[in-house]
């Protein structure tokens, strides 16, 4: 019995108590915002200089004239030329447009030493289409044999171009 007692007791207490939460107080009070007005343009009083080259221009002695429009014509060239040039730019520590194309020709070279021979290596003797490029640096030149997914340093002592049919 004294436990039906305690629990009527408990009960009534429950029936006493308000259930609604007090309000929130706001503690910081929210800045006003400001309608942004309307601002004509204003004119320009005297024209603008024109933009000044940082860089000066590196003048170059190519042999040959750069086959650019083999590079704007056909991708694949152009990013082997892009590759060879940024290969040669971090190789030298030199900045990039100091790199520059002489001459980008296509080959077809007659084994996968891609005209470059080491000694005393074995190549299979396949037909692999690639270009031969030329890069300077002023008064260096750069040369390198491709196929459409390596490009290979080569130096001039060790070149092998195919024969041409004329």
């Amino acid at each position: 019995m004294a436990a039906l007692a305690i629990i009527g007791a408990l009960s009534a207490c429950d029936a006493a108590v308000d259930s609604t939460p007090p309000p929130t107080a706001t503690l910081i009070a929210p800045p006003p915002t400001s309608t942004p007005t309307a601002a004509p343009p204003t004119n320009t009083s005297q024209s603008l200089p024109a933009p000044v080259d940082l860089i000066e221009a590196i003048p170059a002695e190519p042999t040959a004239e750069p086959s650019e429009d083999l590079v704007s014509v056909d991708p694949i060239a152009a990013e082997l030329v892009a590759l060879a040039r940024s290969y040669v730019s971090q190789r030298d520590d030199l900045p990039l447009v100091r790199v520059r194309l002489v001459e980008i020709t296509p080959y077809i070279w007659t084994d996968t030493s891609l005209g470059c021979p080491s000694p005393d290596v074995v190549y299979a003797p396949v037909l692999v289409d690639g270009y031969r490029i030329v890069l300077t640096t002023g008064d260096q030149y750069h040369l390198f044999h491709t196929d459409f997914d390596r490009i290979i340093p080569c130096s001039p002592e060790n070149e092998v171009l195919p024969q041409t049919a004329e």
